[in-house]
């Protein structure tokens, strides 16, 4: 028994949080999917958002103060790096959230439900390869990147193919493109996060290959 473990009796291993952050995440993502279904009546449902995203906050701080972060200090910064992006993605999801609460769109548009359904599906990946942690097999978790990569890029061309066609074709009002083009940016950048968490779990698995 170590320091850490006295201090922390009831302290959690890293395979437990990383699971439950990723569920948590999940569950934000399809509260915000919600959202863009009920942006008629949006408070229980950003309410909702928010309270996850408090929750993902716990998570990772408890991620940070685990032993095993904290005892193996030659893995410290790649482990924290994917704690950070684990944390990005939901605070991400809040922050989209939060956009709508201060613009209040009277409607969905196509782009964002169709980036938000890649966000879910790159999350939906991270969990099935974070599933055997700490054994994760190499081969999978590389092929879970190009795929990743590959939904990141798709992810940013839904965007900038979005905001050409509101520029040519001048369809939505000036504030309703600006409100658009914030709302979206930020869901656009999170899935840049998941892609992140899947380059640093890789980085993981290689490190304990050594």
């Amino acid at each position: 028994m170590n320091a850490d473990s006295i201090d922390r009796p009831n302290s959690r291993s890293l395979e437990i949080i990383f699971k439950e952050h990723l569920d948590n995440t999940i569950e934000c993502s399809k509260a915000l999917s919600e959202l863009f279904l009920n942006l008629e009546e949006p408070d229980q449902y950003i309410s909702k958002i928010k309270q996850l995203e408090e929750k993902g906050d716990r998570l990772t701080a408890e991620a940070y103060g685990s032993p095993e972060v904290l005892t193996y200090s030659e893995s410290v910064y790649i482990t924290e790096q994917l704690i950070k992006h684990f944390d990005d993605i939901v605070d991400g999801i809040n922050n989209t959230g939060r956009l709508i609460d201060i613009c209040q769109p009277r409607q969905i548009e196509n782009a964002a439900h169709d980036i938000l359904s890649t966000l879910i599906a790159m999350i939906e990946n991270l969990q099935l390869e974070i599933a055997p942690y700490p054994d994760i097999e190499l081969a999978s978790i590389r092929e879970c990147c190009k795929t990743l990569k590959v939904s990141e890029e798709n992810a940013d061309l839904i965007y900038h193919e979005w905001r050409k066609k509101q520029r040519r074709d001048l369809v939505l009002s000036l504030i309703e493109e600006n409100n658009w083009t914030e709302i979206m940016g930020v869901l656009e950048q999170t899935t840049d996060a998941a892609y992140h968490a899947g380059l640093s779990l890789e980085r993981i698995v290689r490190y304990r290959q050594k």
